[in-house]
């Protein structure tokens, strides 16, 4: 199962911003009205990391500040916690002095970047063991490139200055174990001593990823930011309904026992993360309202059904039911409600939380009470009428892609 704890490096003084890090942290400036590093952390969680390390040393007063500002927000199954470094380690270094916190092996992400691509997947990339994701840059002469195999090895890590041309270069997204951090000094750079020590032991993977990039560390960076990364997060989404599409729809489904997916279901939402919408599921449960199960059990499922999509390397971003229903025979629960389907409530609660662009998004339902939810949300609907839900969603991707990627211009 891919861990879901993920490290953040924020101990750098981001000089190079001037007056804007003299009293705040570099990936806690706001970007588009809210700090850079929530931004991060809602991008871990949505993909199912919920034990948050922050990696702080400069101001790290501020960042403990921050924590605790973010702790109110978050659900009961989400912690975020802050290592301190009380004199600047080196990017190394700072993850070594977090090592009673780490898992065996865990996601680290440079705390002033964004590299948009879906994380889970550099989990198979690493197979066990350590792996960097790569981008691919035009211009590689002030960076330091990787030579990969053909098997995804890190075959030679090439100083900055002896590269001309284009080139793939270090994204600073890794998965990393905890093992590899011993044998250095107190003080030691990931990308410095860490990497070059694995590639030498042919321990290191790596894979090109083509997503947007972003670093906030210059002035123009930063400003870019402002607008760019608002538009980045917004994007078309895939409303998937439950029972019927992404299981069978076994008389009301209440239990991981009676759970059976449908035949690509799991393929179909790893498609759609990695062509850069957003999943969410909208389900009618009326089982709770007819007293067979509850609305713990519902939420259960919901969380063994997302640790089965992450064991693929997919995730939802965001679920949605409705328990009511107007003959149920549990009284809380027997009546009309603007959630259940037909109604659009699901969909709109979804689209007020969420970033949504309503064009290129579709709901895939298998009943028209389903399509006219999508209708009456402004969104296209798709009725599925069984059989692989991969392909069918292969399919549909493919017709809406104007990118290469699948996503809708």
């Amino acid at each position: 199962m891919i861990t879901k704890q993920c490290a953040i490096l924020i101990g750098g003084m981001g000089t190079r911003l001037g007056a804007l890090t003299q009293e705040t942290p570099k990936p806690l400036l706001p970007v588009a009205g809210e700090p850079f590093l929530e931004i991060l952390v809602g991008e871990a969680s949505r993909r199912g990391f919920n034990d948050i390390l922050l990696l702080a040393g400069y101001k790290a007063a501020v960042v403990e500040e921050f924590a605790a500002a973010l702790g109110s927000k978050i659900p009961a199954d989400f912690r975020v916690r802050v290592s301190i470094e009380a004199a600047p380690l080196g990017t190394g270094g700072a993850v070594a002095h977090a090592a009673d916190s780490l898992e065996d092996q865990f996601l680290l992400l440079n705390g002033d970047t964004w590299f948009d691509f879906n994380w889970l997947d550099l989990f198979s990339v690493a197979n066990g063991g350590c792996a960097v994701a790569a981008r691919f840059v035009p211009d590689a002469d002030r960076h330091e490139t990787l030579a990969i195999s053909e098997t995804g090895a890190v075959t030679r890590i090439v100083p900055r200055a002896t590269n001309s041309g284009s080139g793939l270069v270090n994204g600073g997204v890794y998965v990393l174990r905890k093992a590899e951090l011993n044998g250095f000094g107190e003080s030691f750079s990931i990308e410095a001593d860490l990497l070059p020590r694995l590639t030498a032991r042919s321990q290191l993977r790596a894979r090109e990823y083509d997503g947007y990039f972003l670093d906030i560390g210059v002035p123009e960076t930063f400003k870019t930011a402002q607008s760019e990364i608002p538009a980045q997060r917004r994007r078309p989404a895939i409303f998937f309904d439950r029972d019927g599409v992404l299981n069978h729809d076994d008389n009301y489904v209440g239990s991981v026992e009676k759970l059976r997916w449908i035949s690509g279901a799991k393929a179909a939402v790893r498609l759609a993360n990695d062509c850069g919408y957003y999943v969410f599921v909208v389900t009618n449960q009326a089982g709770v309202a007819r007293g067979y199960y509850g609305e713990d059990a519902v939420r259960s499922l919901h969380s063994s059904m997302a640790d089965e999509l992450r064991g693929v390397g997919a995730y939802v971003d965001d679920w949605r039911y409705c328990p009511y229903h107007p003959q149920g025979s549990v009284e809380r629960y027997r009546r009309s409600h603007p959630w259940r389907k037909p109604e659009p409530g699901m969909i709109l609660d979804l689209m007020q939380h969420w970033p949504v662009d309503p064009a290129g998004s579709m709901l895939i339902g298998d009943k028209e009470s389903d399509c006219a939810a999508a209708e009456a949300a402004g969104i296209e609907p798709v009725l599925f009428k069984g059989g692989d839900l991969y392909e069918f969603v292969a399919d549909l991707i493919a017709a809406k892609s104007t990118d290469g990627r699948g996503i809708p211009g």
